[in-house]
């Protein structure tokens, strides 16, 4: 699997940053993914690091829970942040990403 290019995430200062949309569904595979890394006790931490900051709504929402001064969150401050937080943090972001998207999902099913 290529790394994808280094890029900036997690910008607060545009409203809606943490909401879902259409399309965050393209995220899916890699959150089956992260869900995977976090069963998985060998797991090192920049691979779920790195996971989280592929992507971008997820990387927000932890990047609010842990109150994080920083406007814009880079790659390496993804560890930072998830030690901040701990994995129940993340574990309740990332169920609460799965009810969002879920819900869209539905709200996108009935109206088509």
């Amino acid at each position: 699997m290529a790394a994808p290019p280094p890029r900036r995430i997690a910008n607060m200062s545009r409203p809606g940053e943490c909401e879902v949309g259409p399309k965050n569904l393209s995220d899916l595979t890699l959150i089956h993914d992260l869900l995977s890394a976090l069963n998985d006790p060998y797991a090192p931490n920049n691979l779920i690091a790195d996971l989280v900051f592929r992507i971008p709504v997820l990387s927000a929402r932890c990047l609010r829970r842990a109150n994080h001064a920083a406007r814009v969150l880079k790659r390496d401050e993804v560890s930072k942040v998830l030690t901040k937080i701990g994995n129940r943090g993340l574990e309740a972001e990332l169920l609460q990403l799965l009810e969002d998207l879920t819900t869209l999902k539905a709200d996108l099913d009935t109206d088509a």
